[in-house]
C-alpha cells in the first residue's frame, strides 16, 4: 500500500469519528501535518497546516517509508568511493554548460572526496573542487559530466523588501530530502549596510540544514543569491528578547559572481522573462539544482 493510500484511508477514518462533524476545531492544537508534495510530515499547530491532518500512525508510518527509500540509495556496496561514507551534504546548482557548480564553502571543507547528484540522476558522481572562498563561504566545483541545465543570474540585480523568492534544496526533515524541495518566502532586508558590507542579505524562509549553498531565485527563475545560513533563534532571543524565526541569509549575487570570475568560470545573466507560477520556477530550477555529498 502506497503512502497516497494510507493517508486515504486515515483521512476516511478521522471522517467516520463519531461527532466529529460537530466539534468545533481548536486552531492552537498542534496536529501531524502532511505535505504531499514534500511526502514529509511536521507537527504545527492546525491553523498553519496546509496539507492533511494526519494521524500519528500515519504519521509514522511516512516517516518510516522515508527512511526505507533512504536506506535503499545508500546500500553499502553501492559505495561511489570505496573505503568511505558520505558524512554530510549540502545543495549547490550548475552555472555553466562545462559541469561549473557553485556551493557553500562550509559543505565541502574538509571532504576527502565530494560527489554530486543532479535532480534527474538517481546516482551520486564524482565531482572536484576547484576553489573557495572562506570568508564568503564560496565555492566552485567542476561535476565529472554534462549537467542537465544551468541558471541565469538576474542582471541588473534590483531586490525590494517584500519581492517574492524562492529556495531549492535538499533540506534536513529527520532525513535529507531525496528530491529538492521548494520553498517559497520574501525579502526581509536588502540594502542594510551592515548585511551589505558583509556581502549578505536577508530573507523570510523556512531553511534547515541541507539548504546550505542551494540557489536563491526571484519569480522569474533568476539567481540572486546563495544559500548561507539561517538565524540561531535561542541566540537571538537571548540577546535581543525578540523571537525571530524563519530568516535566513543569503550570499549576494555580485559576491558570487566575483568569486566566479576570480576562478574564470563561465556563467549568463539576463532580465527578460516574465513572471512565473510556483510549478514552473521549480520545473525550472530542477534542472540545474543538485545534491553535494560530503565523503570521508
Amino acid at each position: 500500500m502506497t503512502v497516497r493510500v494510507g493517508l486515504l484511508i486515515c483521512a476516511l477514518a478521522v471522517l467516520a469519528t463519531p461527532g466529529s462533524a460537530q466539534e468545533k476545531p481548536d486552531r492552537l492544537k498542534v496536529i501531524n501535518c502532511y505535505d504531499a508534495d514534500r511526502n514529509i510530515v511536521r507537527r504545527v499547530a492546525r491553523w498553519k497546516c496546509k496539507g492533511e491532518e494526519v494521524s500519528d500512525a500515519c504519521a509514522q508510518e511516512i516517516k518510516a517509508s522515508r527512511i526505507r527509500r533512504a536506506k535503499q540509495r545508500m546500500q553499502p556496496g553501492k559505495a561511489l568511493f570505496p573505503g568511505m561514507r558520505m558524512r554530510s551534504s549540502g545543495t549547490g546548482f550548475f552555472v555553466s554548460p562545462h559541469g561549473h557548480m557553485l556551493t557553500n564553502d562550509h559543505v565541502v571543507a574538509g571532504c576527502r572526496r565530494i560527489s554530486v547528484k543532479p535532480s534527474q540522476e538517481k546516482n551520486h558522481k564524482p565531482a572536484r573542487l576547484i576553489g573557495t572562498d572562506k570568508p564568503d563561504d564560496l565555492a566552485v566545483i567542476q561535476y565529472s559530466e554534462k549537467p542537465p541545465g544551468y541558471a541565469l543570474f538576474r542582471k541588473p540585480l534590483k531586490l525590494k523588501i517584500g519581492d517574492k523568492i524562492a529556495v531549492i534544496g535538499h533540506p534536513l526533515h529527520g532525513l535529507v530530502a531525496i528530491k529538492p524541495i521548494y520553498v517559497t518566502g520574501k525579502v526581509r532586508a536588502f540594502q542594510d549596510e551592515k548585511l551589505r558590507r558583509w556581502g549578505r542579505f536577508a530573507i523570510d524562509a523556512d531553511i534547515r540544514r541541507g539548504n546550505s549553498g542551494g540557489p536563491v531565485i526571484d519569480d522569474r527563475g533568476y539567481i540572486v543569491g546563495v544559500v548561507s545560513a539561517k538565524i540561531n533563534t535561542p541566540a537571538m532571543y537571548q540577546k535581543t528578547g525578540v523571537v525571530m524565526r524563519d530568516i535566513g541569509l543569503i550570499i549576494r549575487q555580485d559576491r558570487a559572481l566575483r568569486f566566479l570570475e576570480r576562478f574564470n568560470i563561465p556563467y549568463s545573466g539576463s532580465d527578460r522573462r516574465e513572471t512565473m507560477q510556483d510549478k514552473a520556477l521549480f520545473d525550472l530550477a530542477y534542472g540545474f539544482v543538485a545534491r553535494i555529498g560530503c565523503w570521508g
